[in-house]
């Protein structure tokens, strides 16, 4: 049965969807996302209903310094109460303003943090895709080979028939054959083990069947110059940390509004009535609303608001230190793989010029070999050139496509 073709386009559709590591960063984004509400930051009041009630029973004895005397057995009292209460902080020093700003920040860096699994877990499955279709390649490489050895086996074979070459040769065509068959298996068992890689990526049965494409494209050819501006505003490591400089710098702006007086309003809706067998109220009822204000300032809590403050600007210099770090660390590694993509193109050209050569050179060789003007030495030295040519050439194009993507990962264009 025809397996399926499975296209690069399709294999990232899967894994957004299915991956684990990208579903469990898109939930922990959204919780941070919930997180960045005007309520959770204190700005909106609060509203809450209330209710309760009791019932007892006592024996009771009472006497009054009137002279009166009460007793009476299995006495009952019951209370019930219900209210609403409204609630609301008009000024806190501020507080609620940087917490709301630090909560969005704090957003925005879960949403950059999805964006860097999301780019790393495509790179990987580029690389696992391509790494695919190179095995794929060399798959084919080694089956054009393992027909080159068929027919210098055959060639050989006839030759010593008809007295014209040795056994020698012969074998020693066997044997070569056998060799590149092995080296053919072996090809063929590590394809396996990468599907099963690229299926554990995408979520999927590590059984399913699939085949790839059977190209390498390149097509990102930017210019250095051009990456170093665009990277500084794209790059996904350099973003996470530029918002963690804006949370510890909203951080600072909450701990110095502690210094500042803190006032709120506070209202009431109330209902309340108990009811007593014996005493002097035997009904008491109240309905009613009440309403007040609630000023409070902390002059002094043995400095642990200086304390607080001085630890959060020491979070925030080592976050800008975090982002120096990071911005040197992606400076360096922009060098190093622009080098690296731009070597591995100049190799590539390099490698198309050779095959191209050798492929001539063991065709020559093969028809010299079957007319005697060649010996099997000879042949299998060509023959050795062109597998070398061929694994040389698809290996090239397989790193060229993973420095292109290294690239793209770096200047933020993996995901958009």
């Amino acid at each position: 049965m025809a397996q399926e073709v499975l296209t690069l386009d399709k294999a990232l559709e899967t894994v957004l969807k299915n991956n684990y590591s990208i579903q469990v960063s898109r939930n922990q984004s959204q919780i941070a996302a919930n997180d960045a509400s005007a309520g959770n930051a204190g700005m909106l009041p609060q509203l809450a209903l209330n209710a309760s009630g009791s019932f007892a029973s006592n024996d009771t004895r009472q006497k009054f310094n009137t002279g009166v005397e009460v007793e009476k057995e299995g006495a009952s009292s019951t209370n019930v109460s219900a209210g609403v209460g409204f609630t609301w902080t008009l000024f806190d020093g501020m507080r609620m303003f940087a917490a709301y700003n630090r909560l969005q920040e704090l957003s925005g860096m879960s949403q950059v943090s999805l964006k860097i699994q999301i780019e790393n877990t495509v790179a990987d499955v580029i690389n696992v895709y391509y790494s695919l279709v190179k095995q794929k390649q060399l798959i084919r490489a080694t089956e054009n080979a393992l027909q080159l050895y068929e027919e210098r086996a055959k060639i050989a074979e006839k030759k010593w028939e008809i007295g014209s070459g040795s056994k020698s040769d012969y074998l020693q065509a066997k044997v070569d054959k056998n060799e590149q068959q092995s080296s053919y298996l072996s090809l063929k068992n590590s394809l396996t083990q990468m599907k099963v890689s690229l299926n554990t990526l995408l979520a999927r049965p590590a059984d399913t069947e699939f085949t790839v494409t059977d190209s390498i494209p390149v097509t990102y050819k930017p210019a250095y110059e051009e990456l170093k501006t665009t990277v500084v505003k794209q790059n996904n490591q350099l973003l996470f940390q530029q918002k963690n400089v804006s949370v510890n710098e909203y951080a600072i702006r909450e701990m110095n509004s502690f210094r500042y007086p803190r006032l709120s309003f506070s209202s009431n809706y109330n209902f309340t009535q108990s009811e007593n067998q014996v005493g002097i109220v035997l009904l008491n009822r109240n309905l009613g609303f009440n309403a007040g204000f609630t000023a409070s300032w902390t002059l002094f809590n043995g400095f642990n608001i200086n304390r607080q403050v001085k630890n959060s600007r020491i979070e925030l210099m080592n976050s800008k230190l975090l982002l120096d770090q990071t911005k040197n660390v992606v400076e360096s590694s922009l060098l190093i793989a622009f080098n690296n993509f731009k070597n591995a193109m100049e190799l590539l050209v390099l490698e198309e010029e050779s095959f191209k050569l050798a492929k001539e050179n063991v065709d020559i060789a093969l028809e010299r070999f079957r007319l005697g003007n060649f010996t099997s030495i000879e042949l299998k030295t060509a023959q050795k050139s062109f597998e070398d040519a061929q694994s040389r050439l698809v290996n090239a194009r397989y790193a060229a496509k993973a420095d292109e993507t290294e690239l793209m990962r770096l200047n933020g264009m993996l995901v958009k």
